[in-house]
């Protein structure tokens, strides 16, 4: 009676006016309108992949992922589906532009669309139309329509790595009045700590819940070893070079950082700081060369009309990766603004990596400040002084790149487990007492 309440409350009061508000705001942000004229060509896409199917329909695996970041973190677990069970089909649902931008080419998975208006109707004539042998959401982002509609119909739901942050609002009153009749629908979480199992407990019944790890160390390692086979840097260029990486960088760290690099470069010839922005527009770009003026600068665009510049201006994306491979020292960004980016990309290139203060949203951060892989620095002051340490330290800055690496290496075999736990538990219980549709 109470479920019913709350679709009833859901979808006649709630989603109608957060359905609204996104339409209102698509008038003035190119991005939410990208997103909701997207939504009304999921029923055309998806019926255009149904038809392409063989007439002895294969398995479907059903992901929904909140944006790129999350999407990132599952690939590992899309690579070892295809290995295991390479007819079956993976759809991919995705909440933001940013993972569906960026995945629609990605050969693991067979249909990428946006995750549907989450109203029941549309909800559950999608999920009907792909009947997927099981429903996996990546992290937290459980949307109401999507639970209860795989409920009415026996899909499997599974969260995957499977995280929440103790300051999370899903913890406290109303998000988690509202949130916890949804959450329970869930059949398994499969969360990436002790400690977000123990969050989990408050929305989830704690037979459902298991600690696995968390699949980001298995692609981490995955791209560090297909990295190897791609350079993105001249050798010419690295050579007799001391190479500093800040990477996915706001002003709020290039406040600190480019003082340090002008520090640094007057003071050693040999050293090359590459900057890679977080939002590389051109705006950002012009303020980034004239706050490193009158230091010369070459862009990455431009590298073919390379002069010896000790900065090199990344003005691309999908690079960030690729560059750290050839880092001596990294810089992780956002840590300087709200929330610290991806700490273990370095990391698992043994190289120490340096952070501003604010990184207490990221286990990993802390991991890696425990096992002395990770520095945390405050201002330019103290960056300049751990760069000209490790420039005449190679035995402390190879020590600290070593702590880094095995705390990556120490933490990987997440994927193996959620596998198993899928496809030898989970899957053959819920066919034991589900009628197949």
């Amino acid at each position: 009676m109470a479920t019913l309440l709350l679709g009833i409350f859901y979808n006649l009061v709630l989603f109608p006016i957060i359905f609204i508000t996104a339409h209102l705001m698509a008038l003035v942000h190119p991005k939410i309108r990208k997103g909701i004229v997207a939504r009304y060509g999921v029923k055309r896409d998806v019926q255009h992949f149904l038809e392409s199917l063989p007439t002895e329909r294969p398995n479907i695996y059903l992901f929904h992922c909140a944006s790129l970041g999350e999407f990132e973190h599952i690939k590992p677990f899309l690579r070892r589906l295809k290995e295991k069970h390479p007819n079956s089909k993976t759809v991919v649902m995705f909440f933001s532009p940013s993972g569906y931008e960026h995945t629609r080419d990605f050969p693991l998975v067979d249909l990428t669309i946006y995750s549907p208006f989450d109203w029941w109707l549309p909800t559950i004539k999608l999920f009907r139309a792909l009947n997927p042998r099981a429903l996996l959401i990546a992290k937290y982002d459980v949307w109401p329509n999507q639970m209860w509609a795989a409920c009415r119909l026996g899909i499997p739901r599974i969260l995957i790595n499977a995280t929440l942050h103790p300051q999370s609002r899903r913890l406290h009153f109303p998000a988690k009045w509202f949130l916890r009749p949804i959450y329970k629908h869930l059949d398994r979480v499969l969360a990436i700590s002790e400690l977000d199992s123990f969050l989990y407990q408050q929305l989830v019944d704690k037979d459902k819940i298991t600690t696995v790890g968390d699949s980001k160390f298995d692609q981490v390692y995955t791209r560090y070893q297909e990295s190897q086979q791609k350079r993105v840097l001249p050798q010419r260029m690295l050579e007799q070079k001391f190479v500093f990486v800040a990477g996915s960088t706001w002003e709020e760290d290039e406040e600190h950082l480019i003082p340090a690099i002008k520090n640094i470069i007057q003071i050693n010839q040999d050293f090359l700081a590459i900057i890679c922005p977080h939002e590389p527009t051109p705006e950002h770009l012009k303020e980034l060369r004239n706050q490193l003026a009158p230091l010369p600068v070459c862009a990455y665009s431009r590298l073919n009309q390379y002069q010896g510049e000790s900065i090199i201006l990344i003005d691309g994306v999908g690079l960030l990766a690729n560059l750290y491979a050839e880092a001596h020292v990294a810089y992780v960004g956002g840590s300087f603004k709200q929330n610290i980016h991806n700490v273990l990309e370095p990391a698992v290139y043994g190289i120490p990596v340096l952070m501003g203060p604010v990184n207490r949203n990221s286990i990993e951060a802390q991991m890696l400040k425990e096992a002395r892989g990770a520095i945390e620095v405050g201002s330019s002051g103290d960056i300049v002084k751990m760069l000209e340490r490790f420039l005449v330290d190679e035995e402390h800055r190879l020590k600290i790149g070593e702590n880094a690496r095995r705390v990556v290496l120490e933490h990987r075999g997440a994927t193996e487990r959620i596998y198993k736990i899928i496809f030898s538990e989970i899957l053959k219980e819920v066919e034991k007492i589900t009628t197949p549709l």
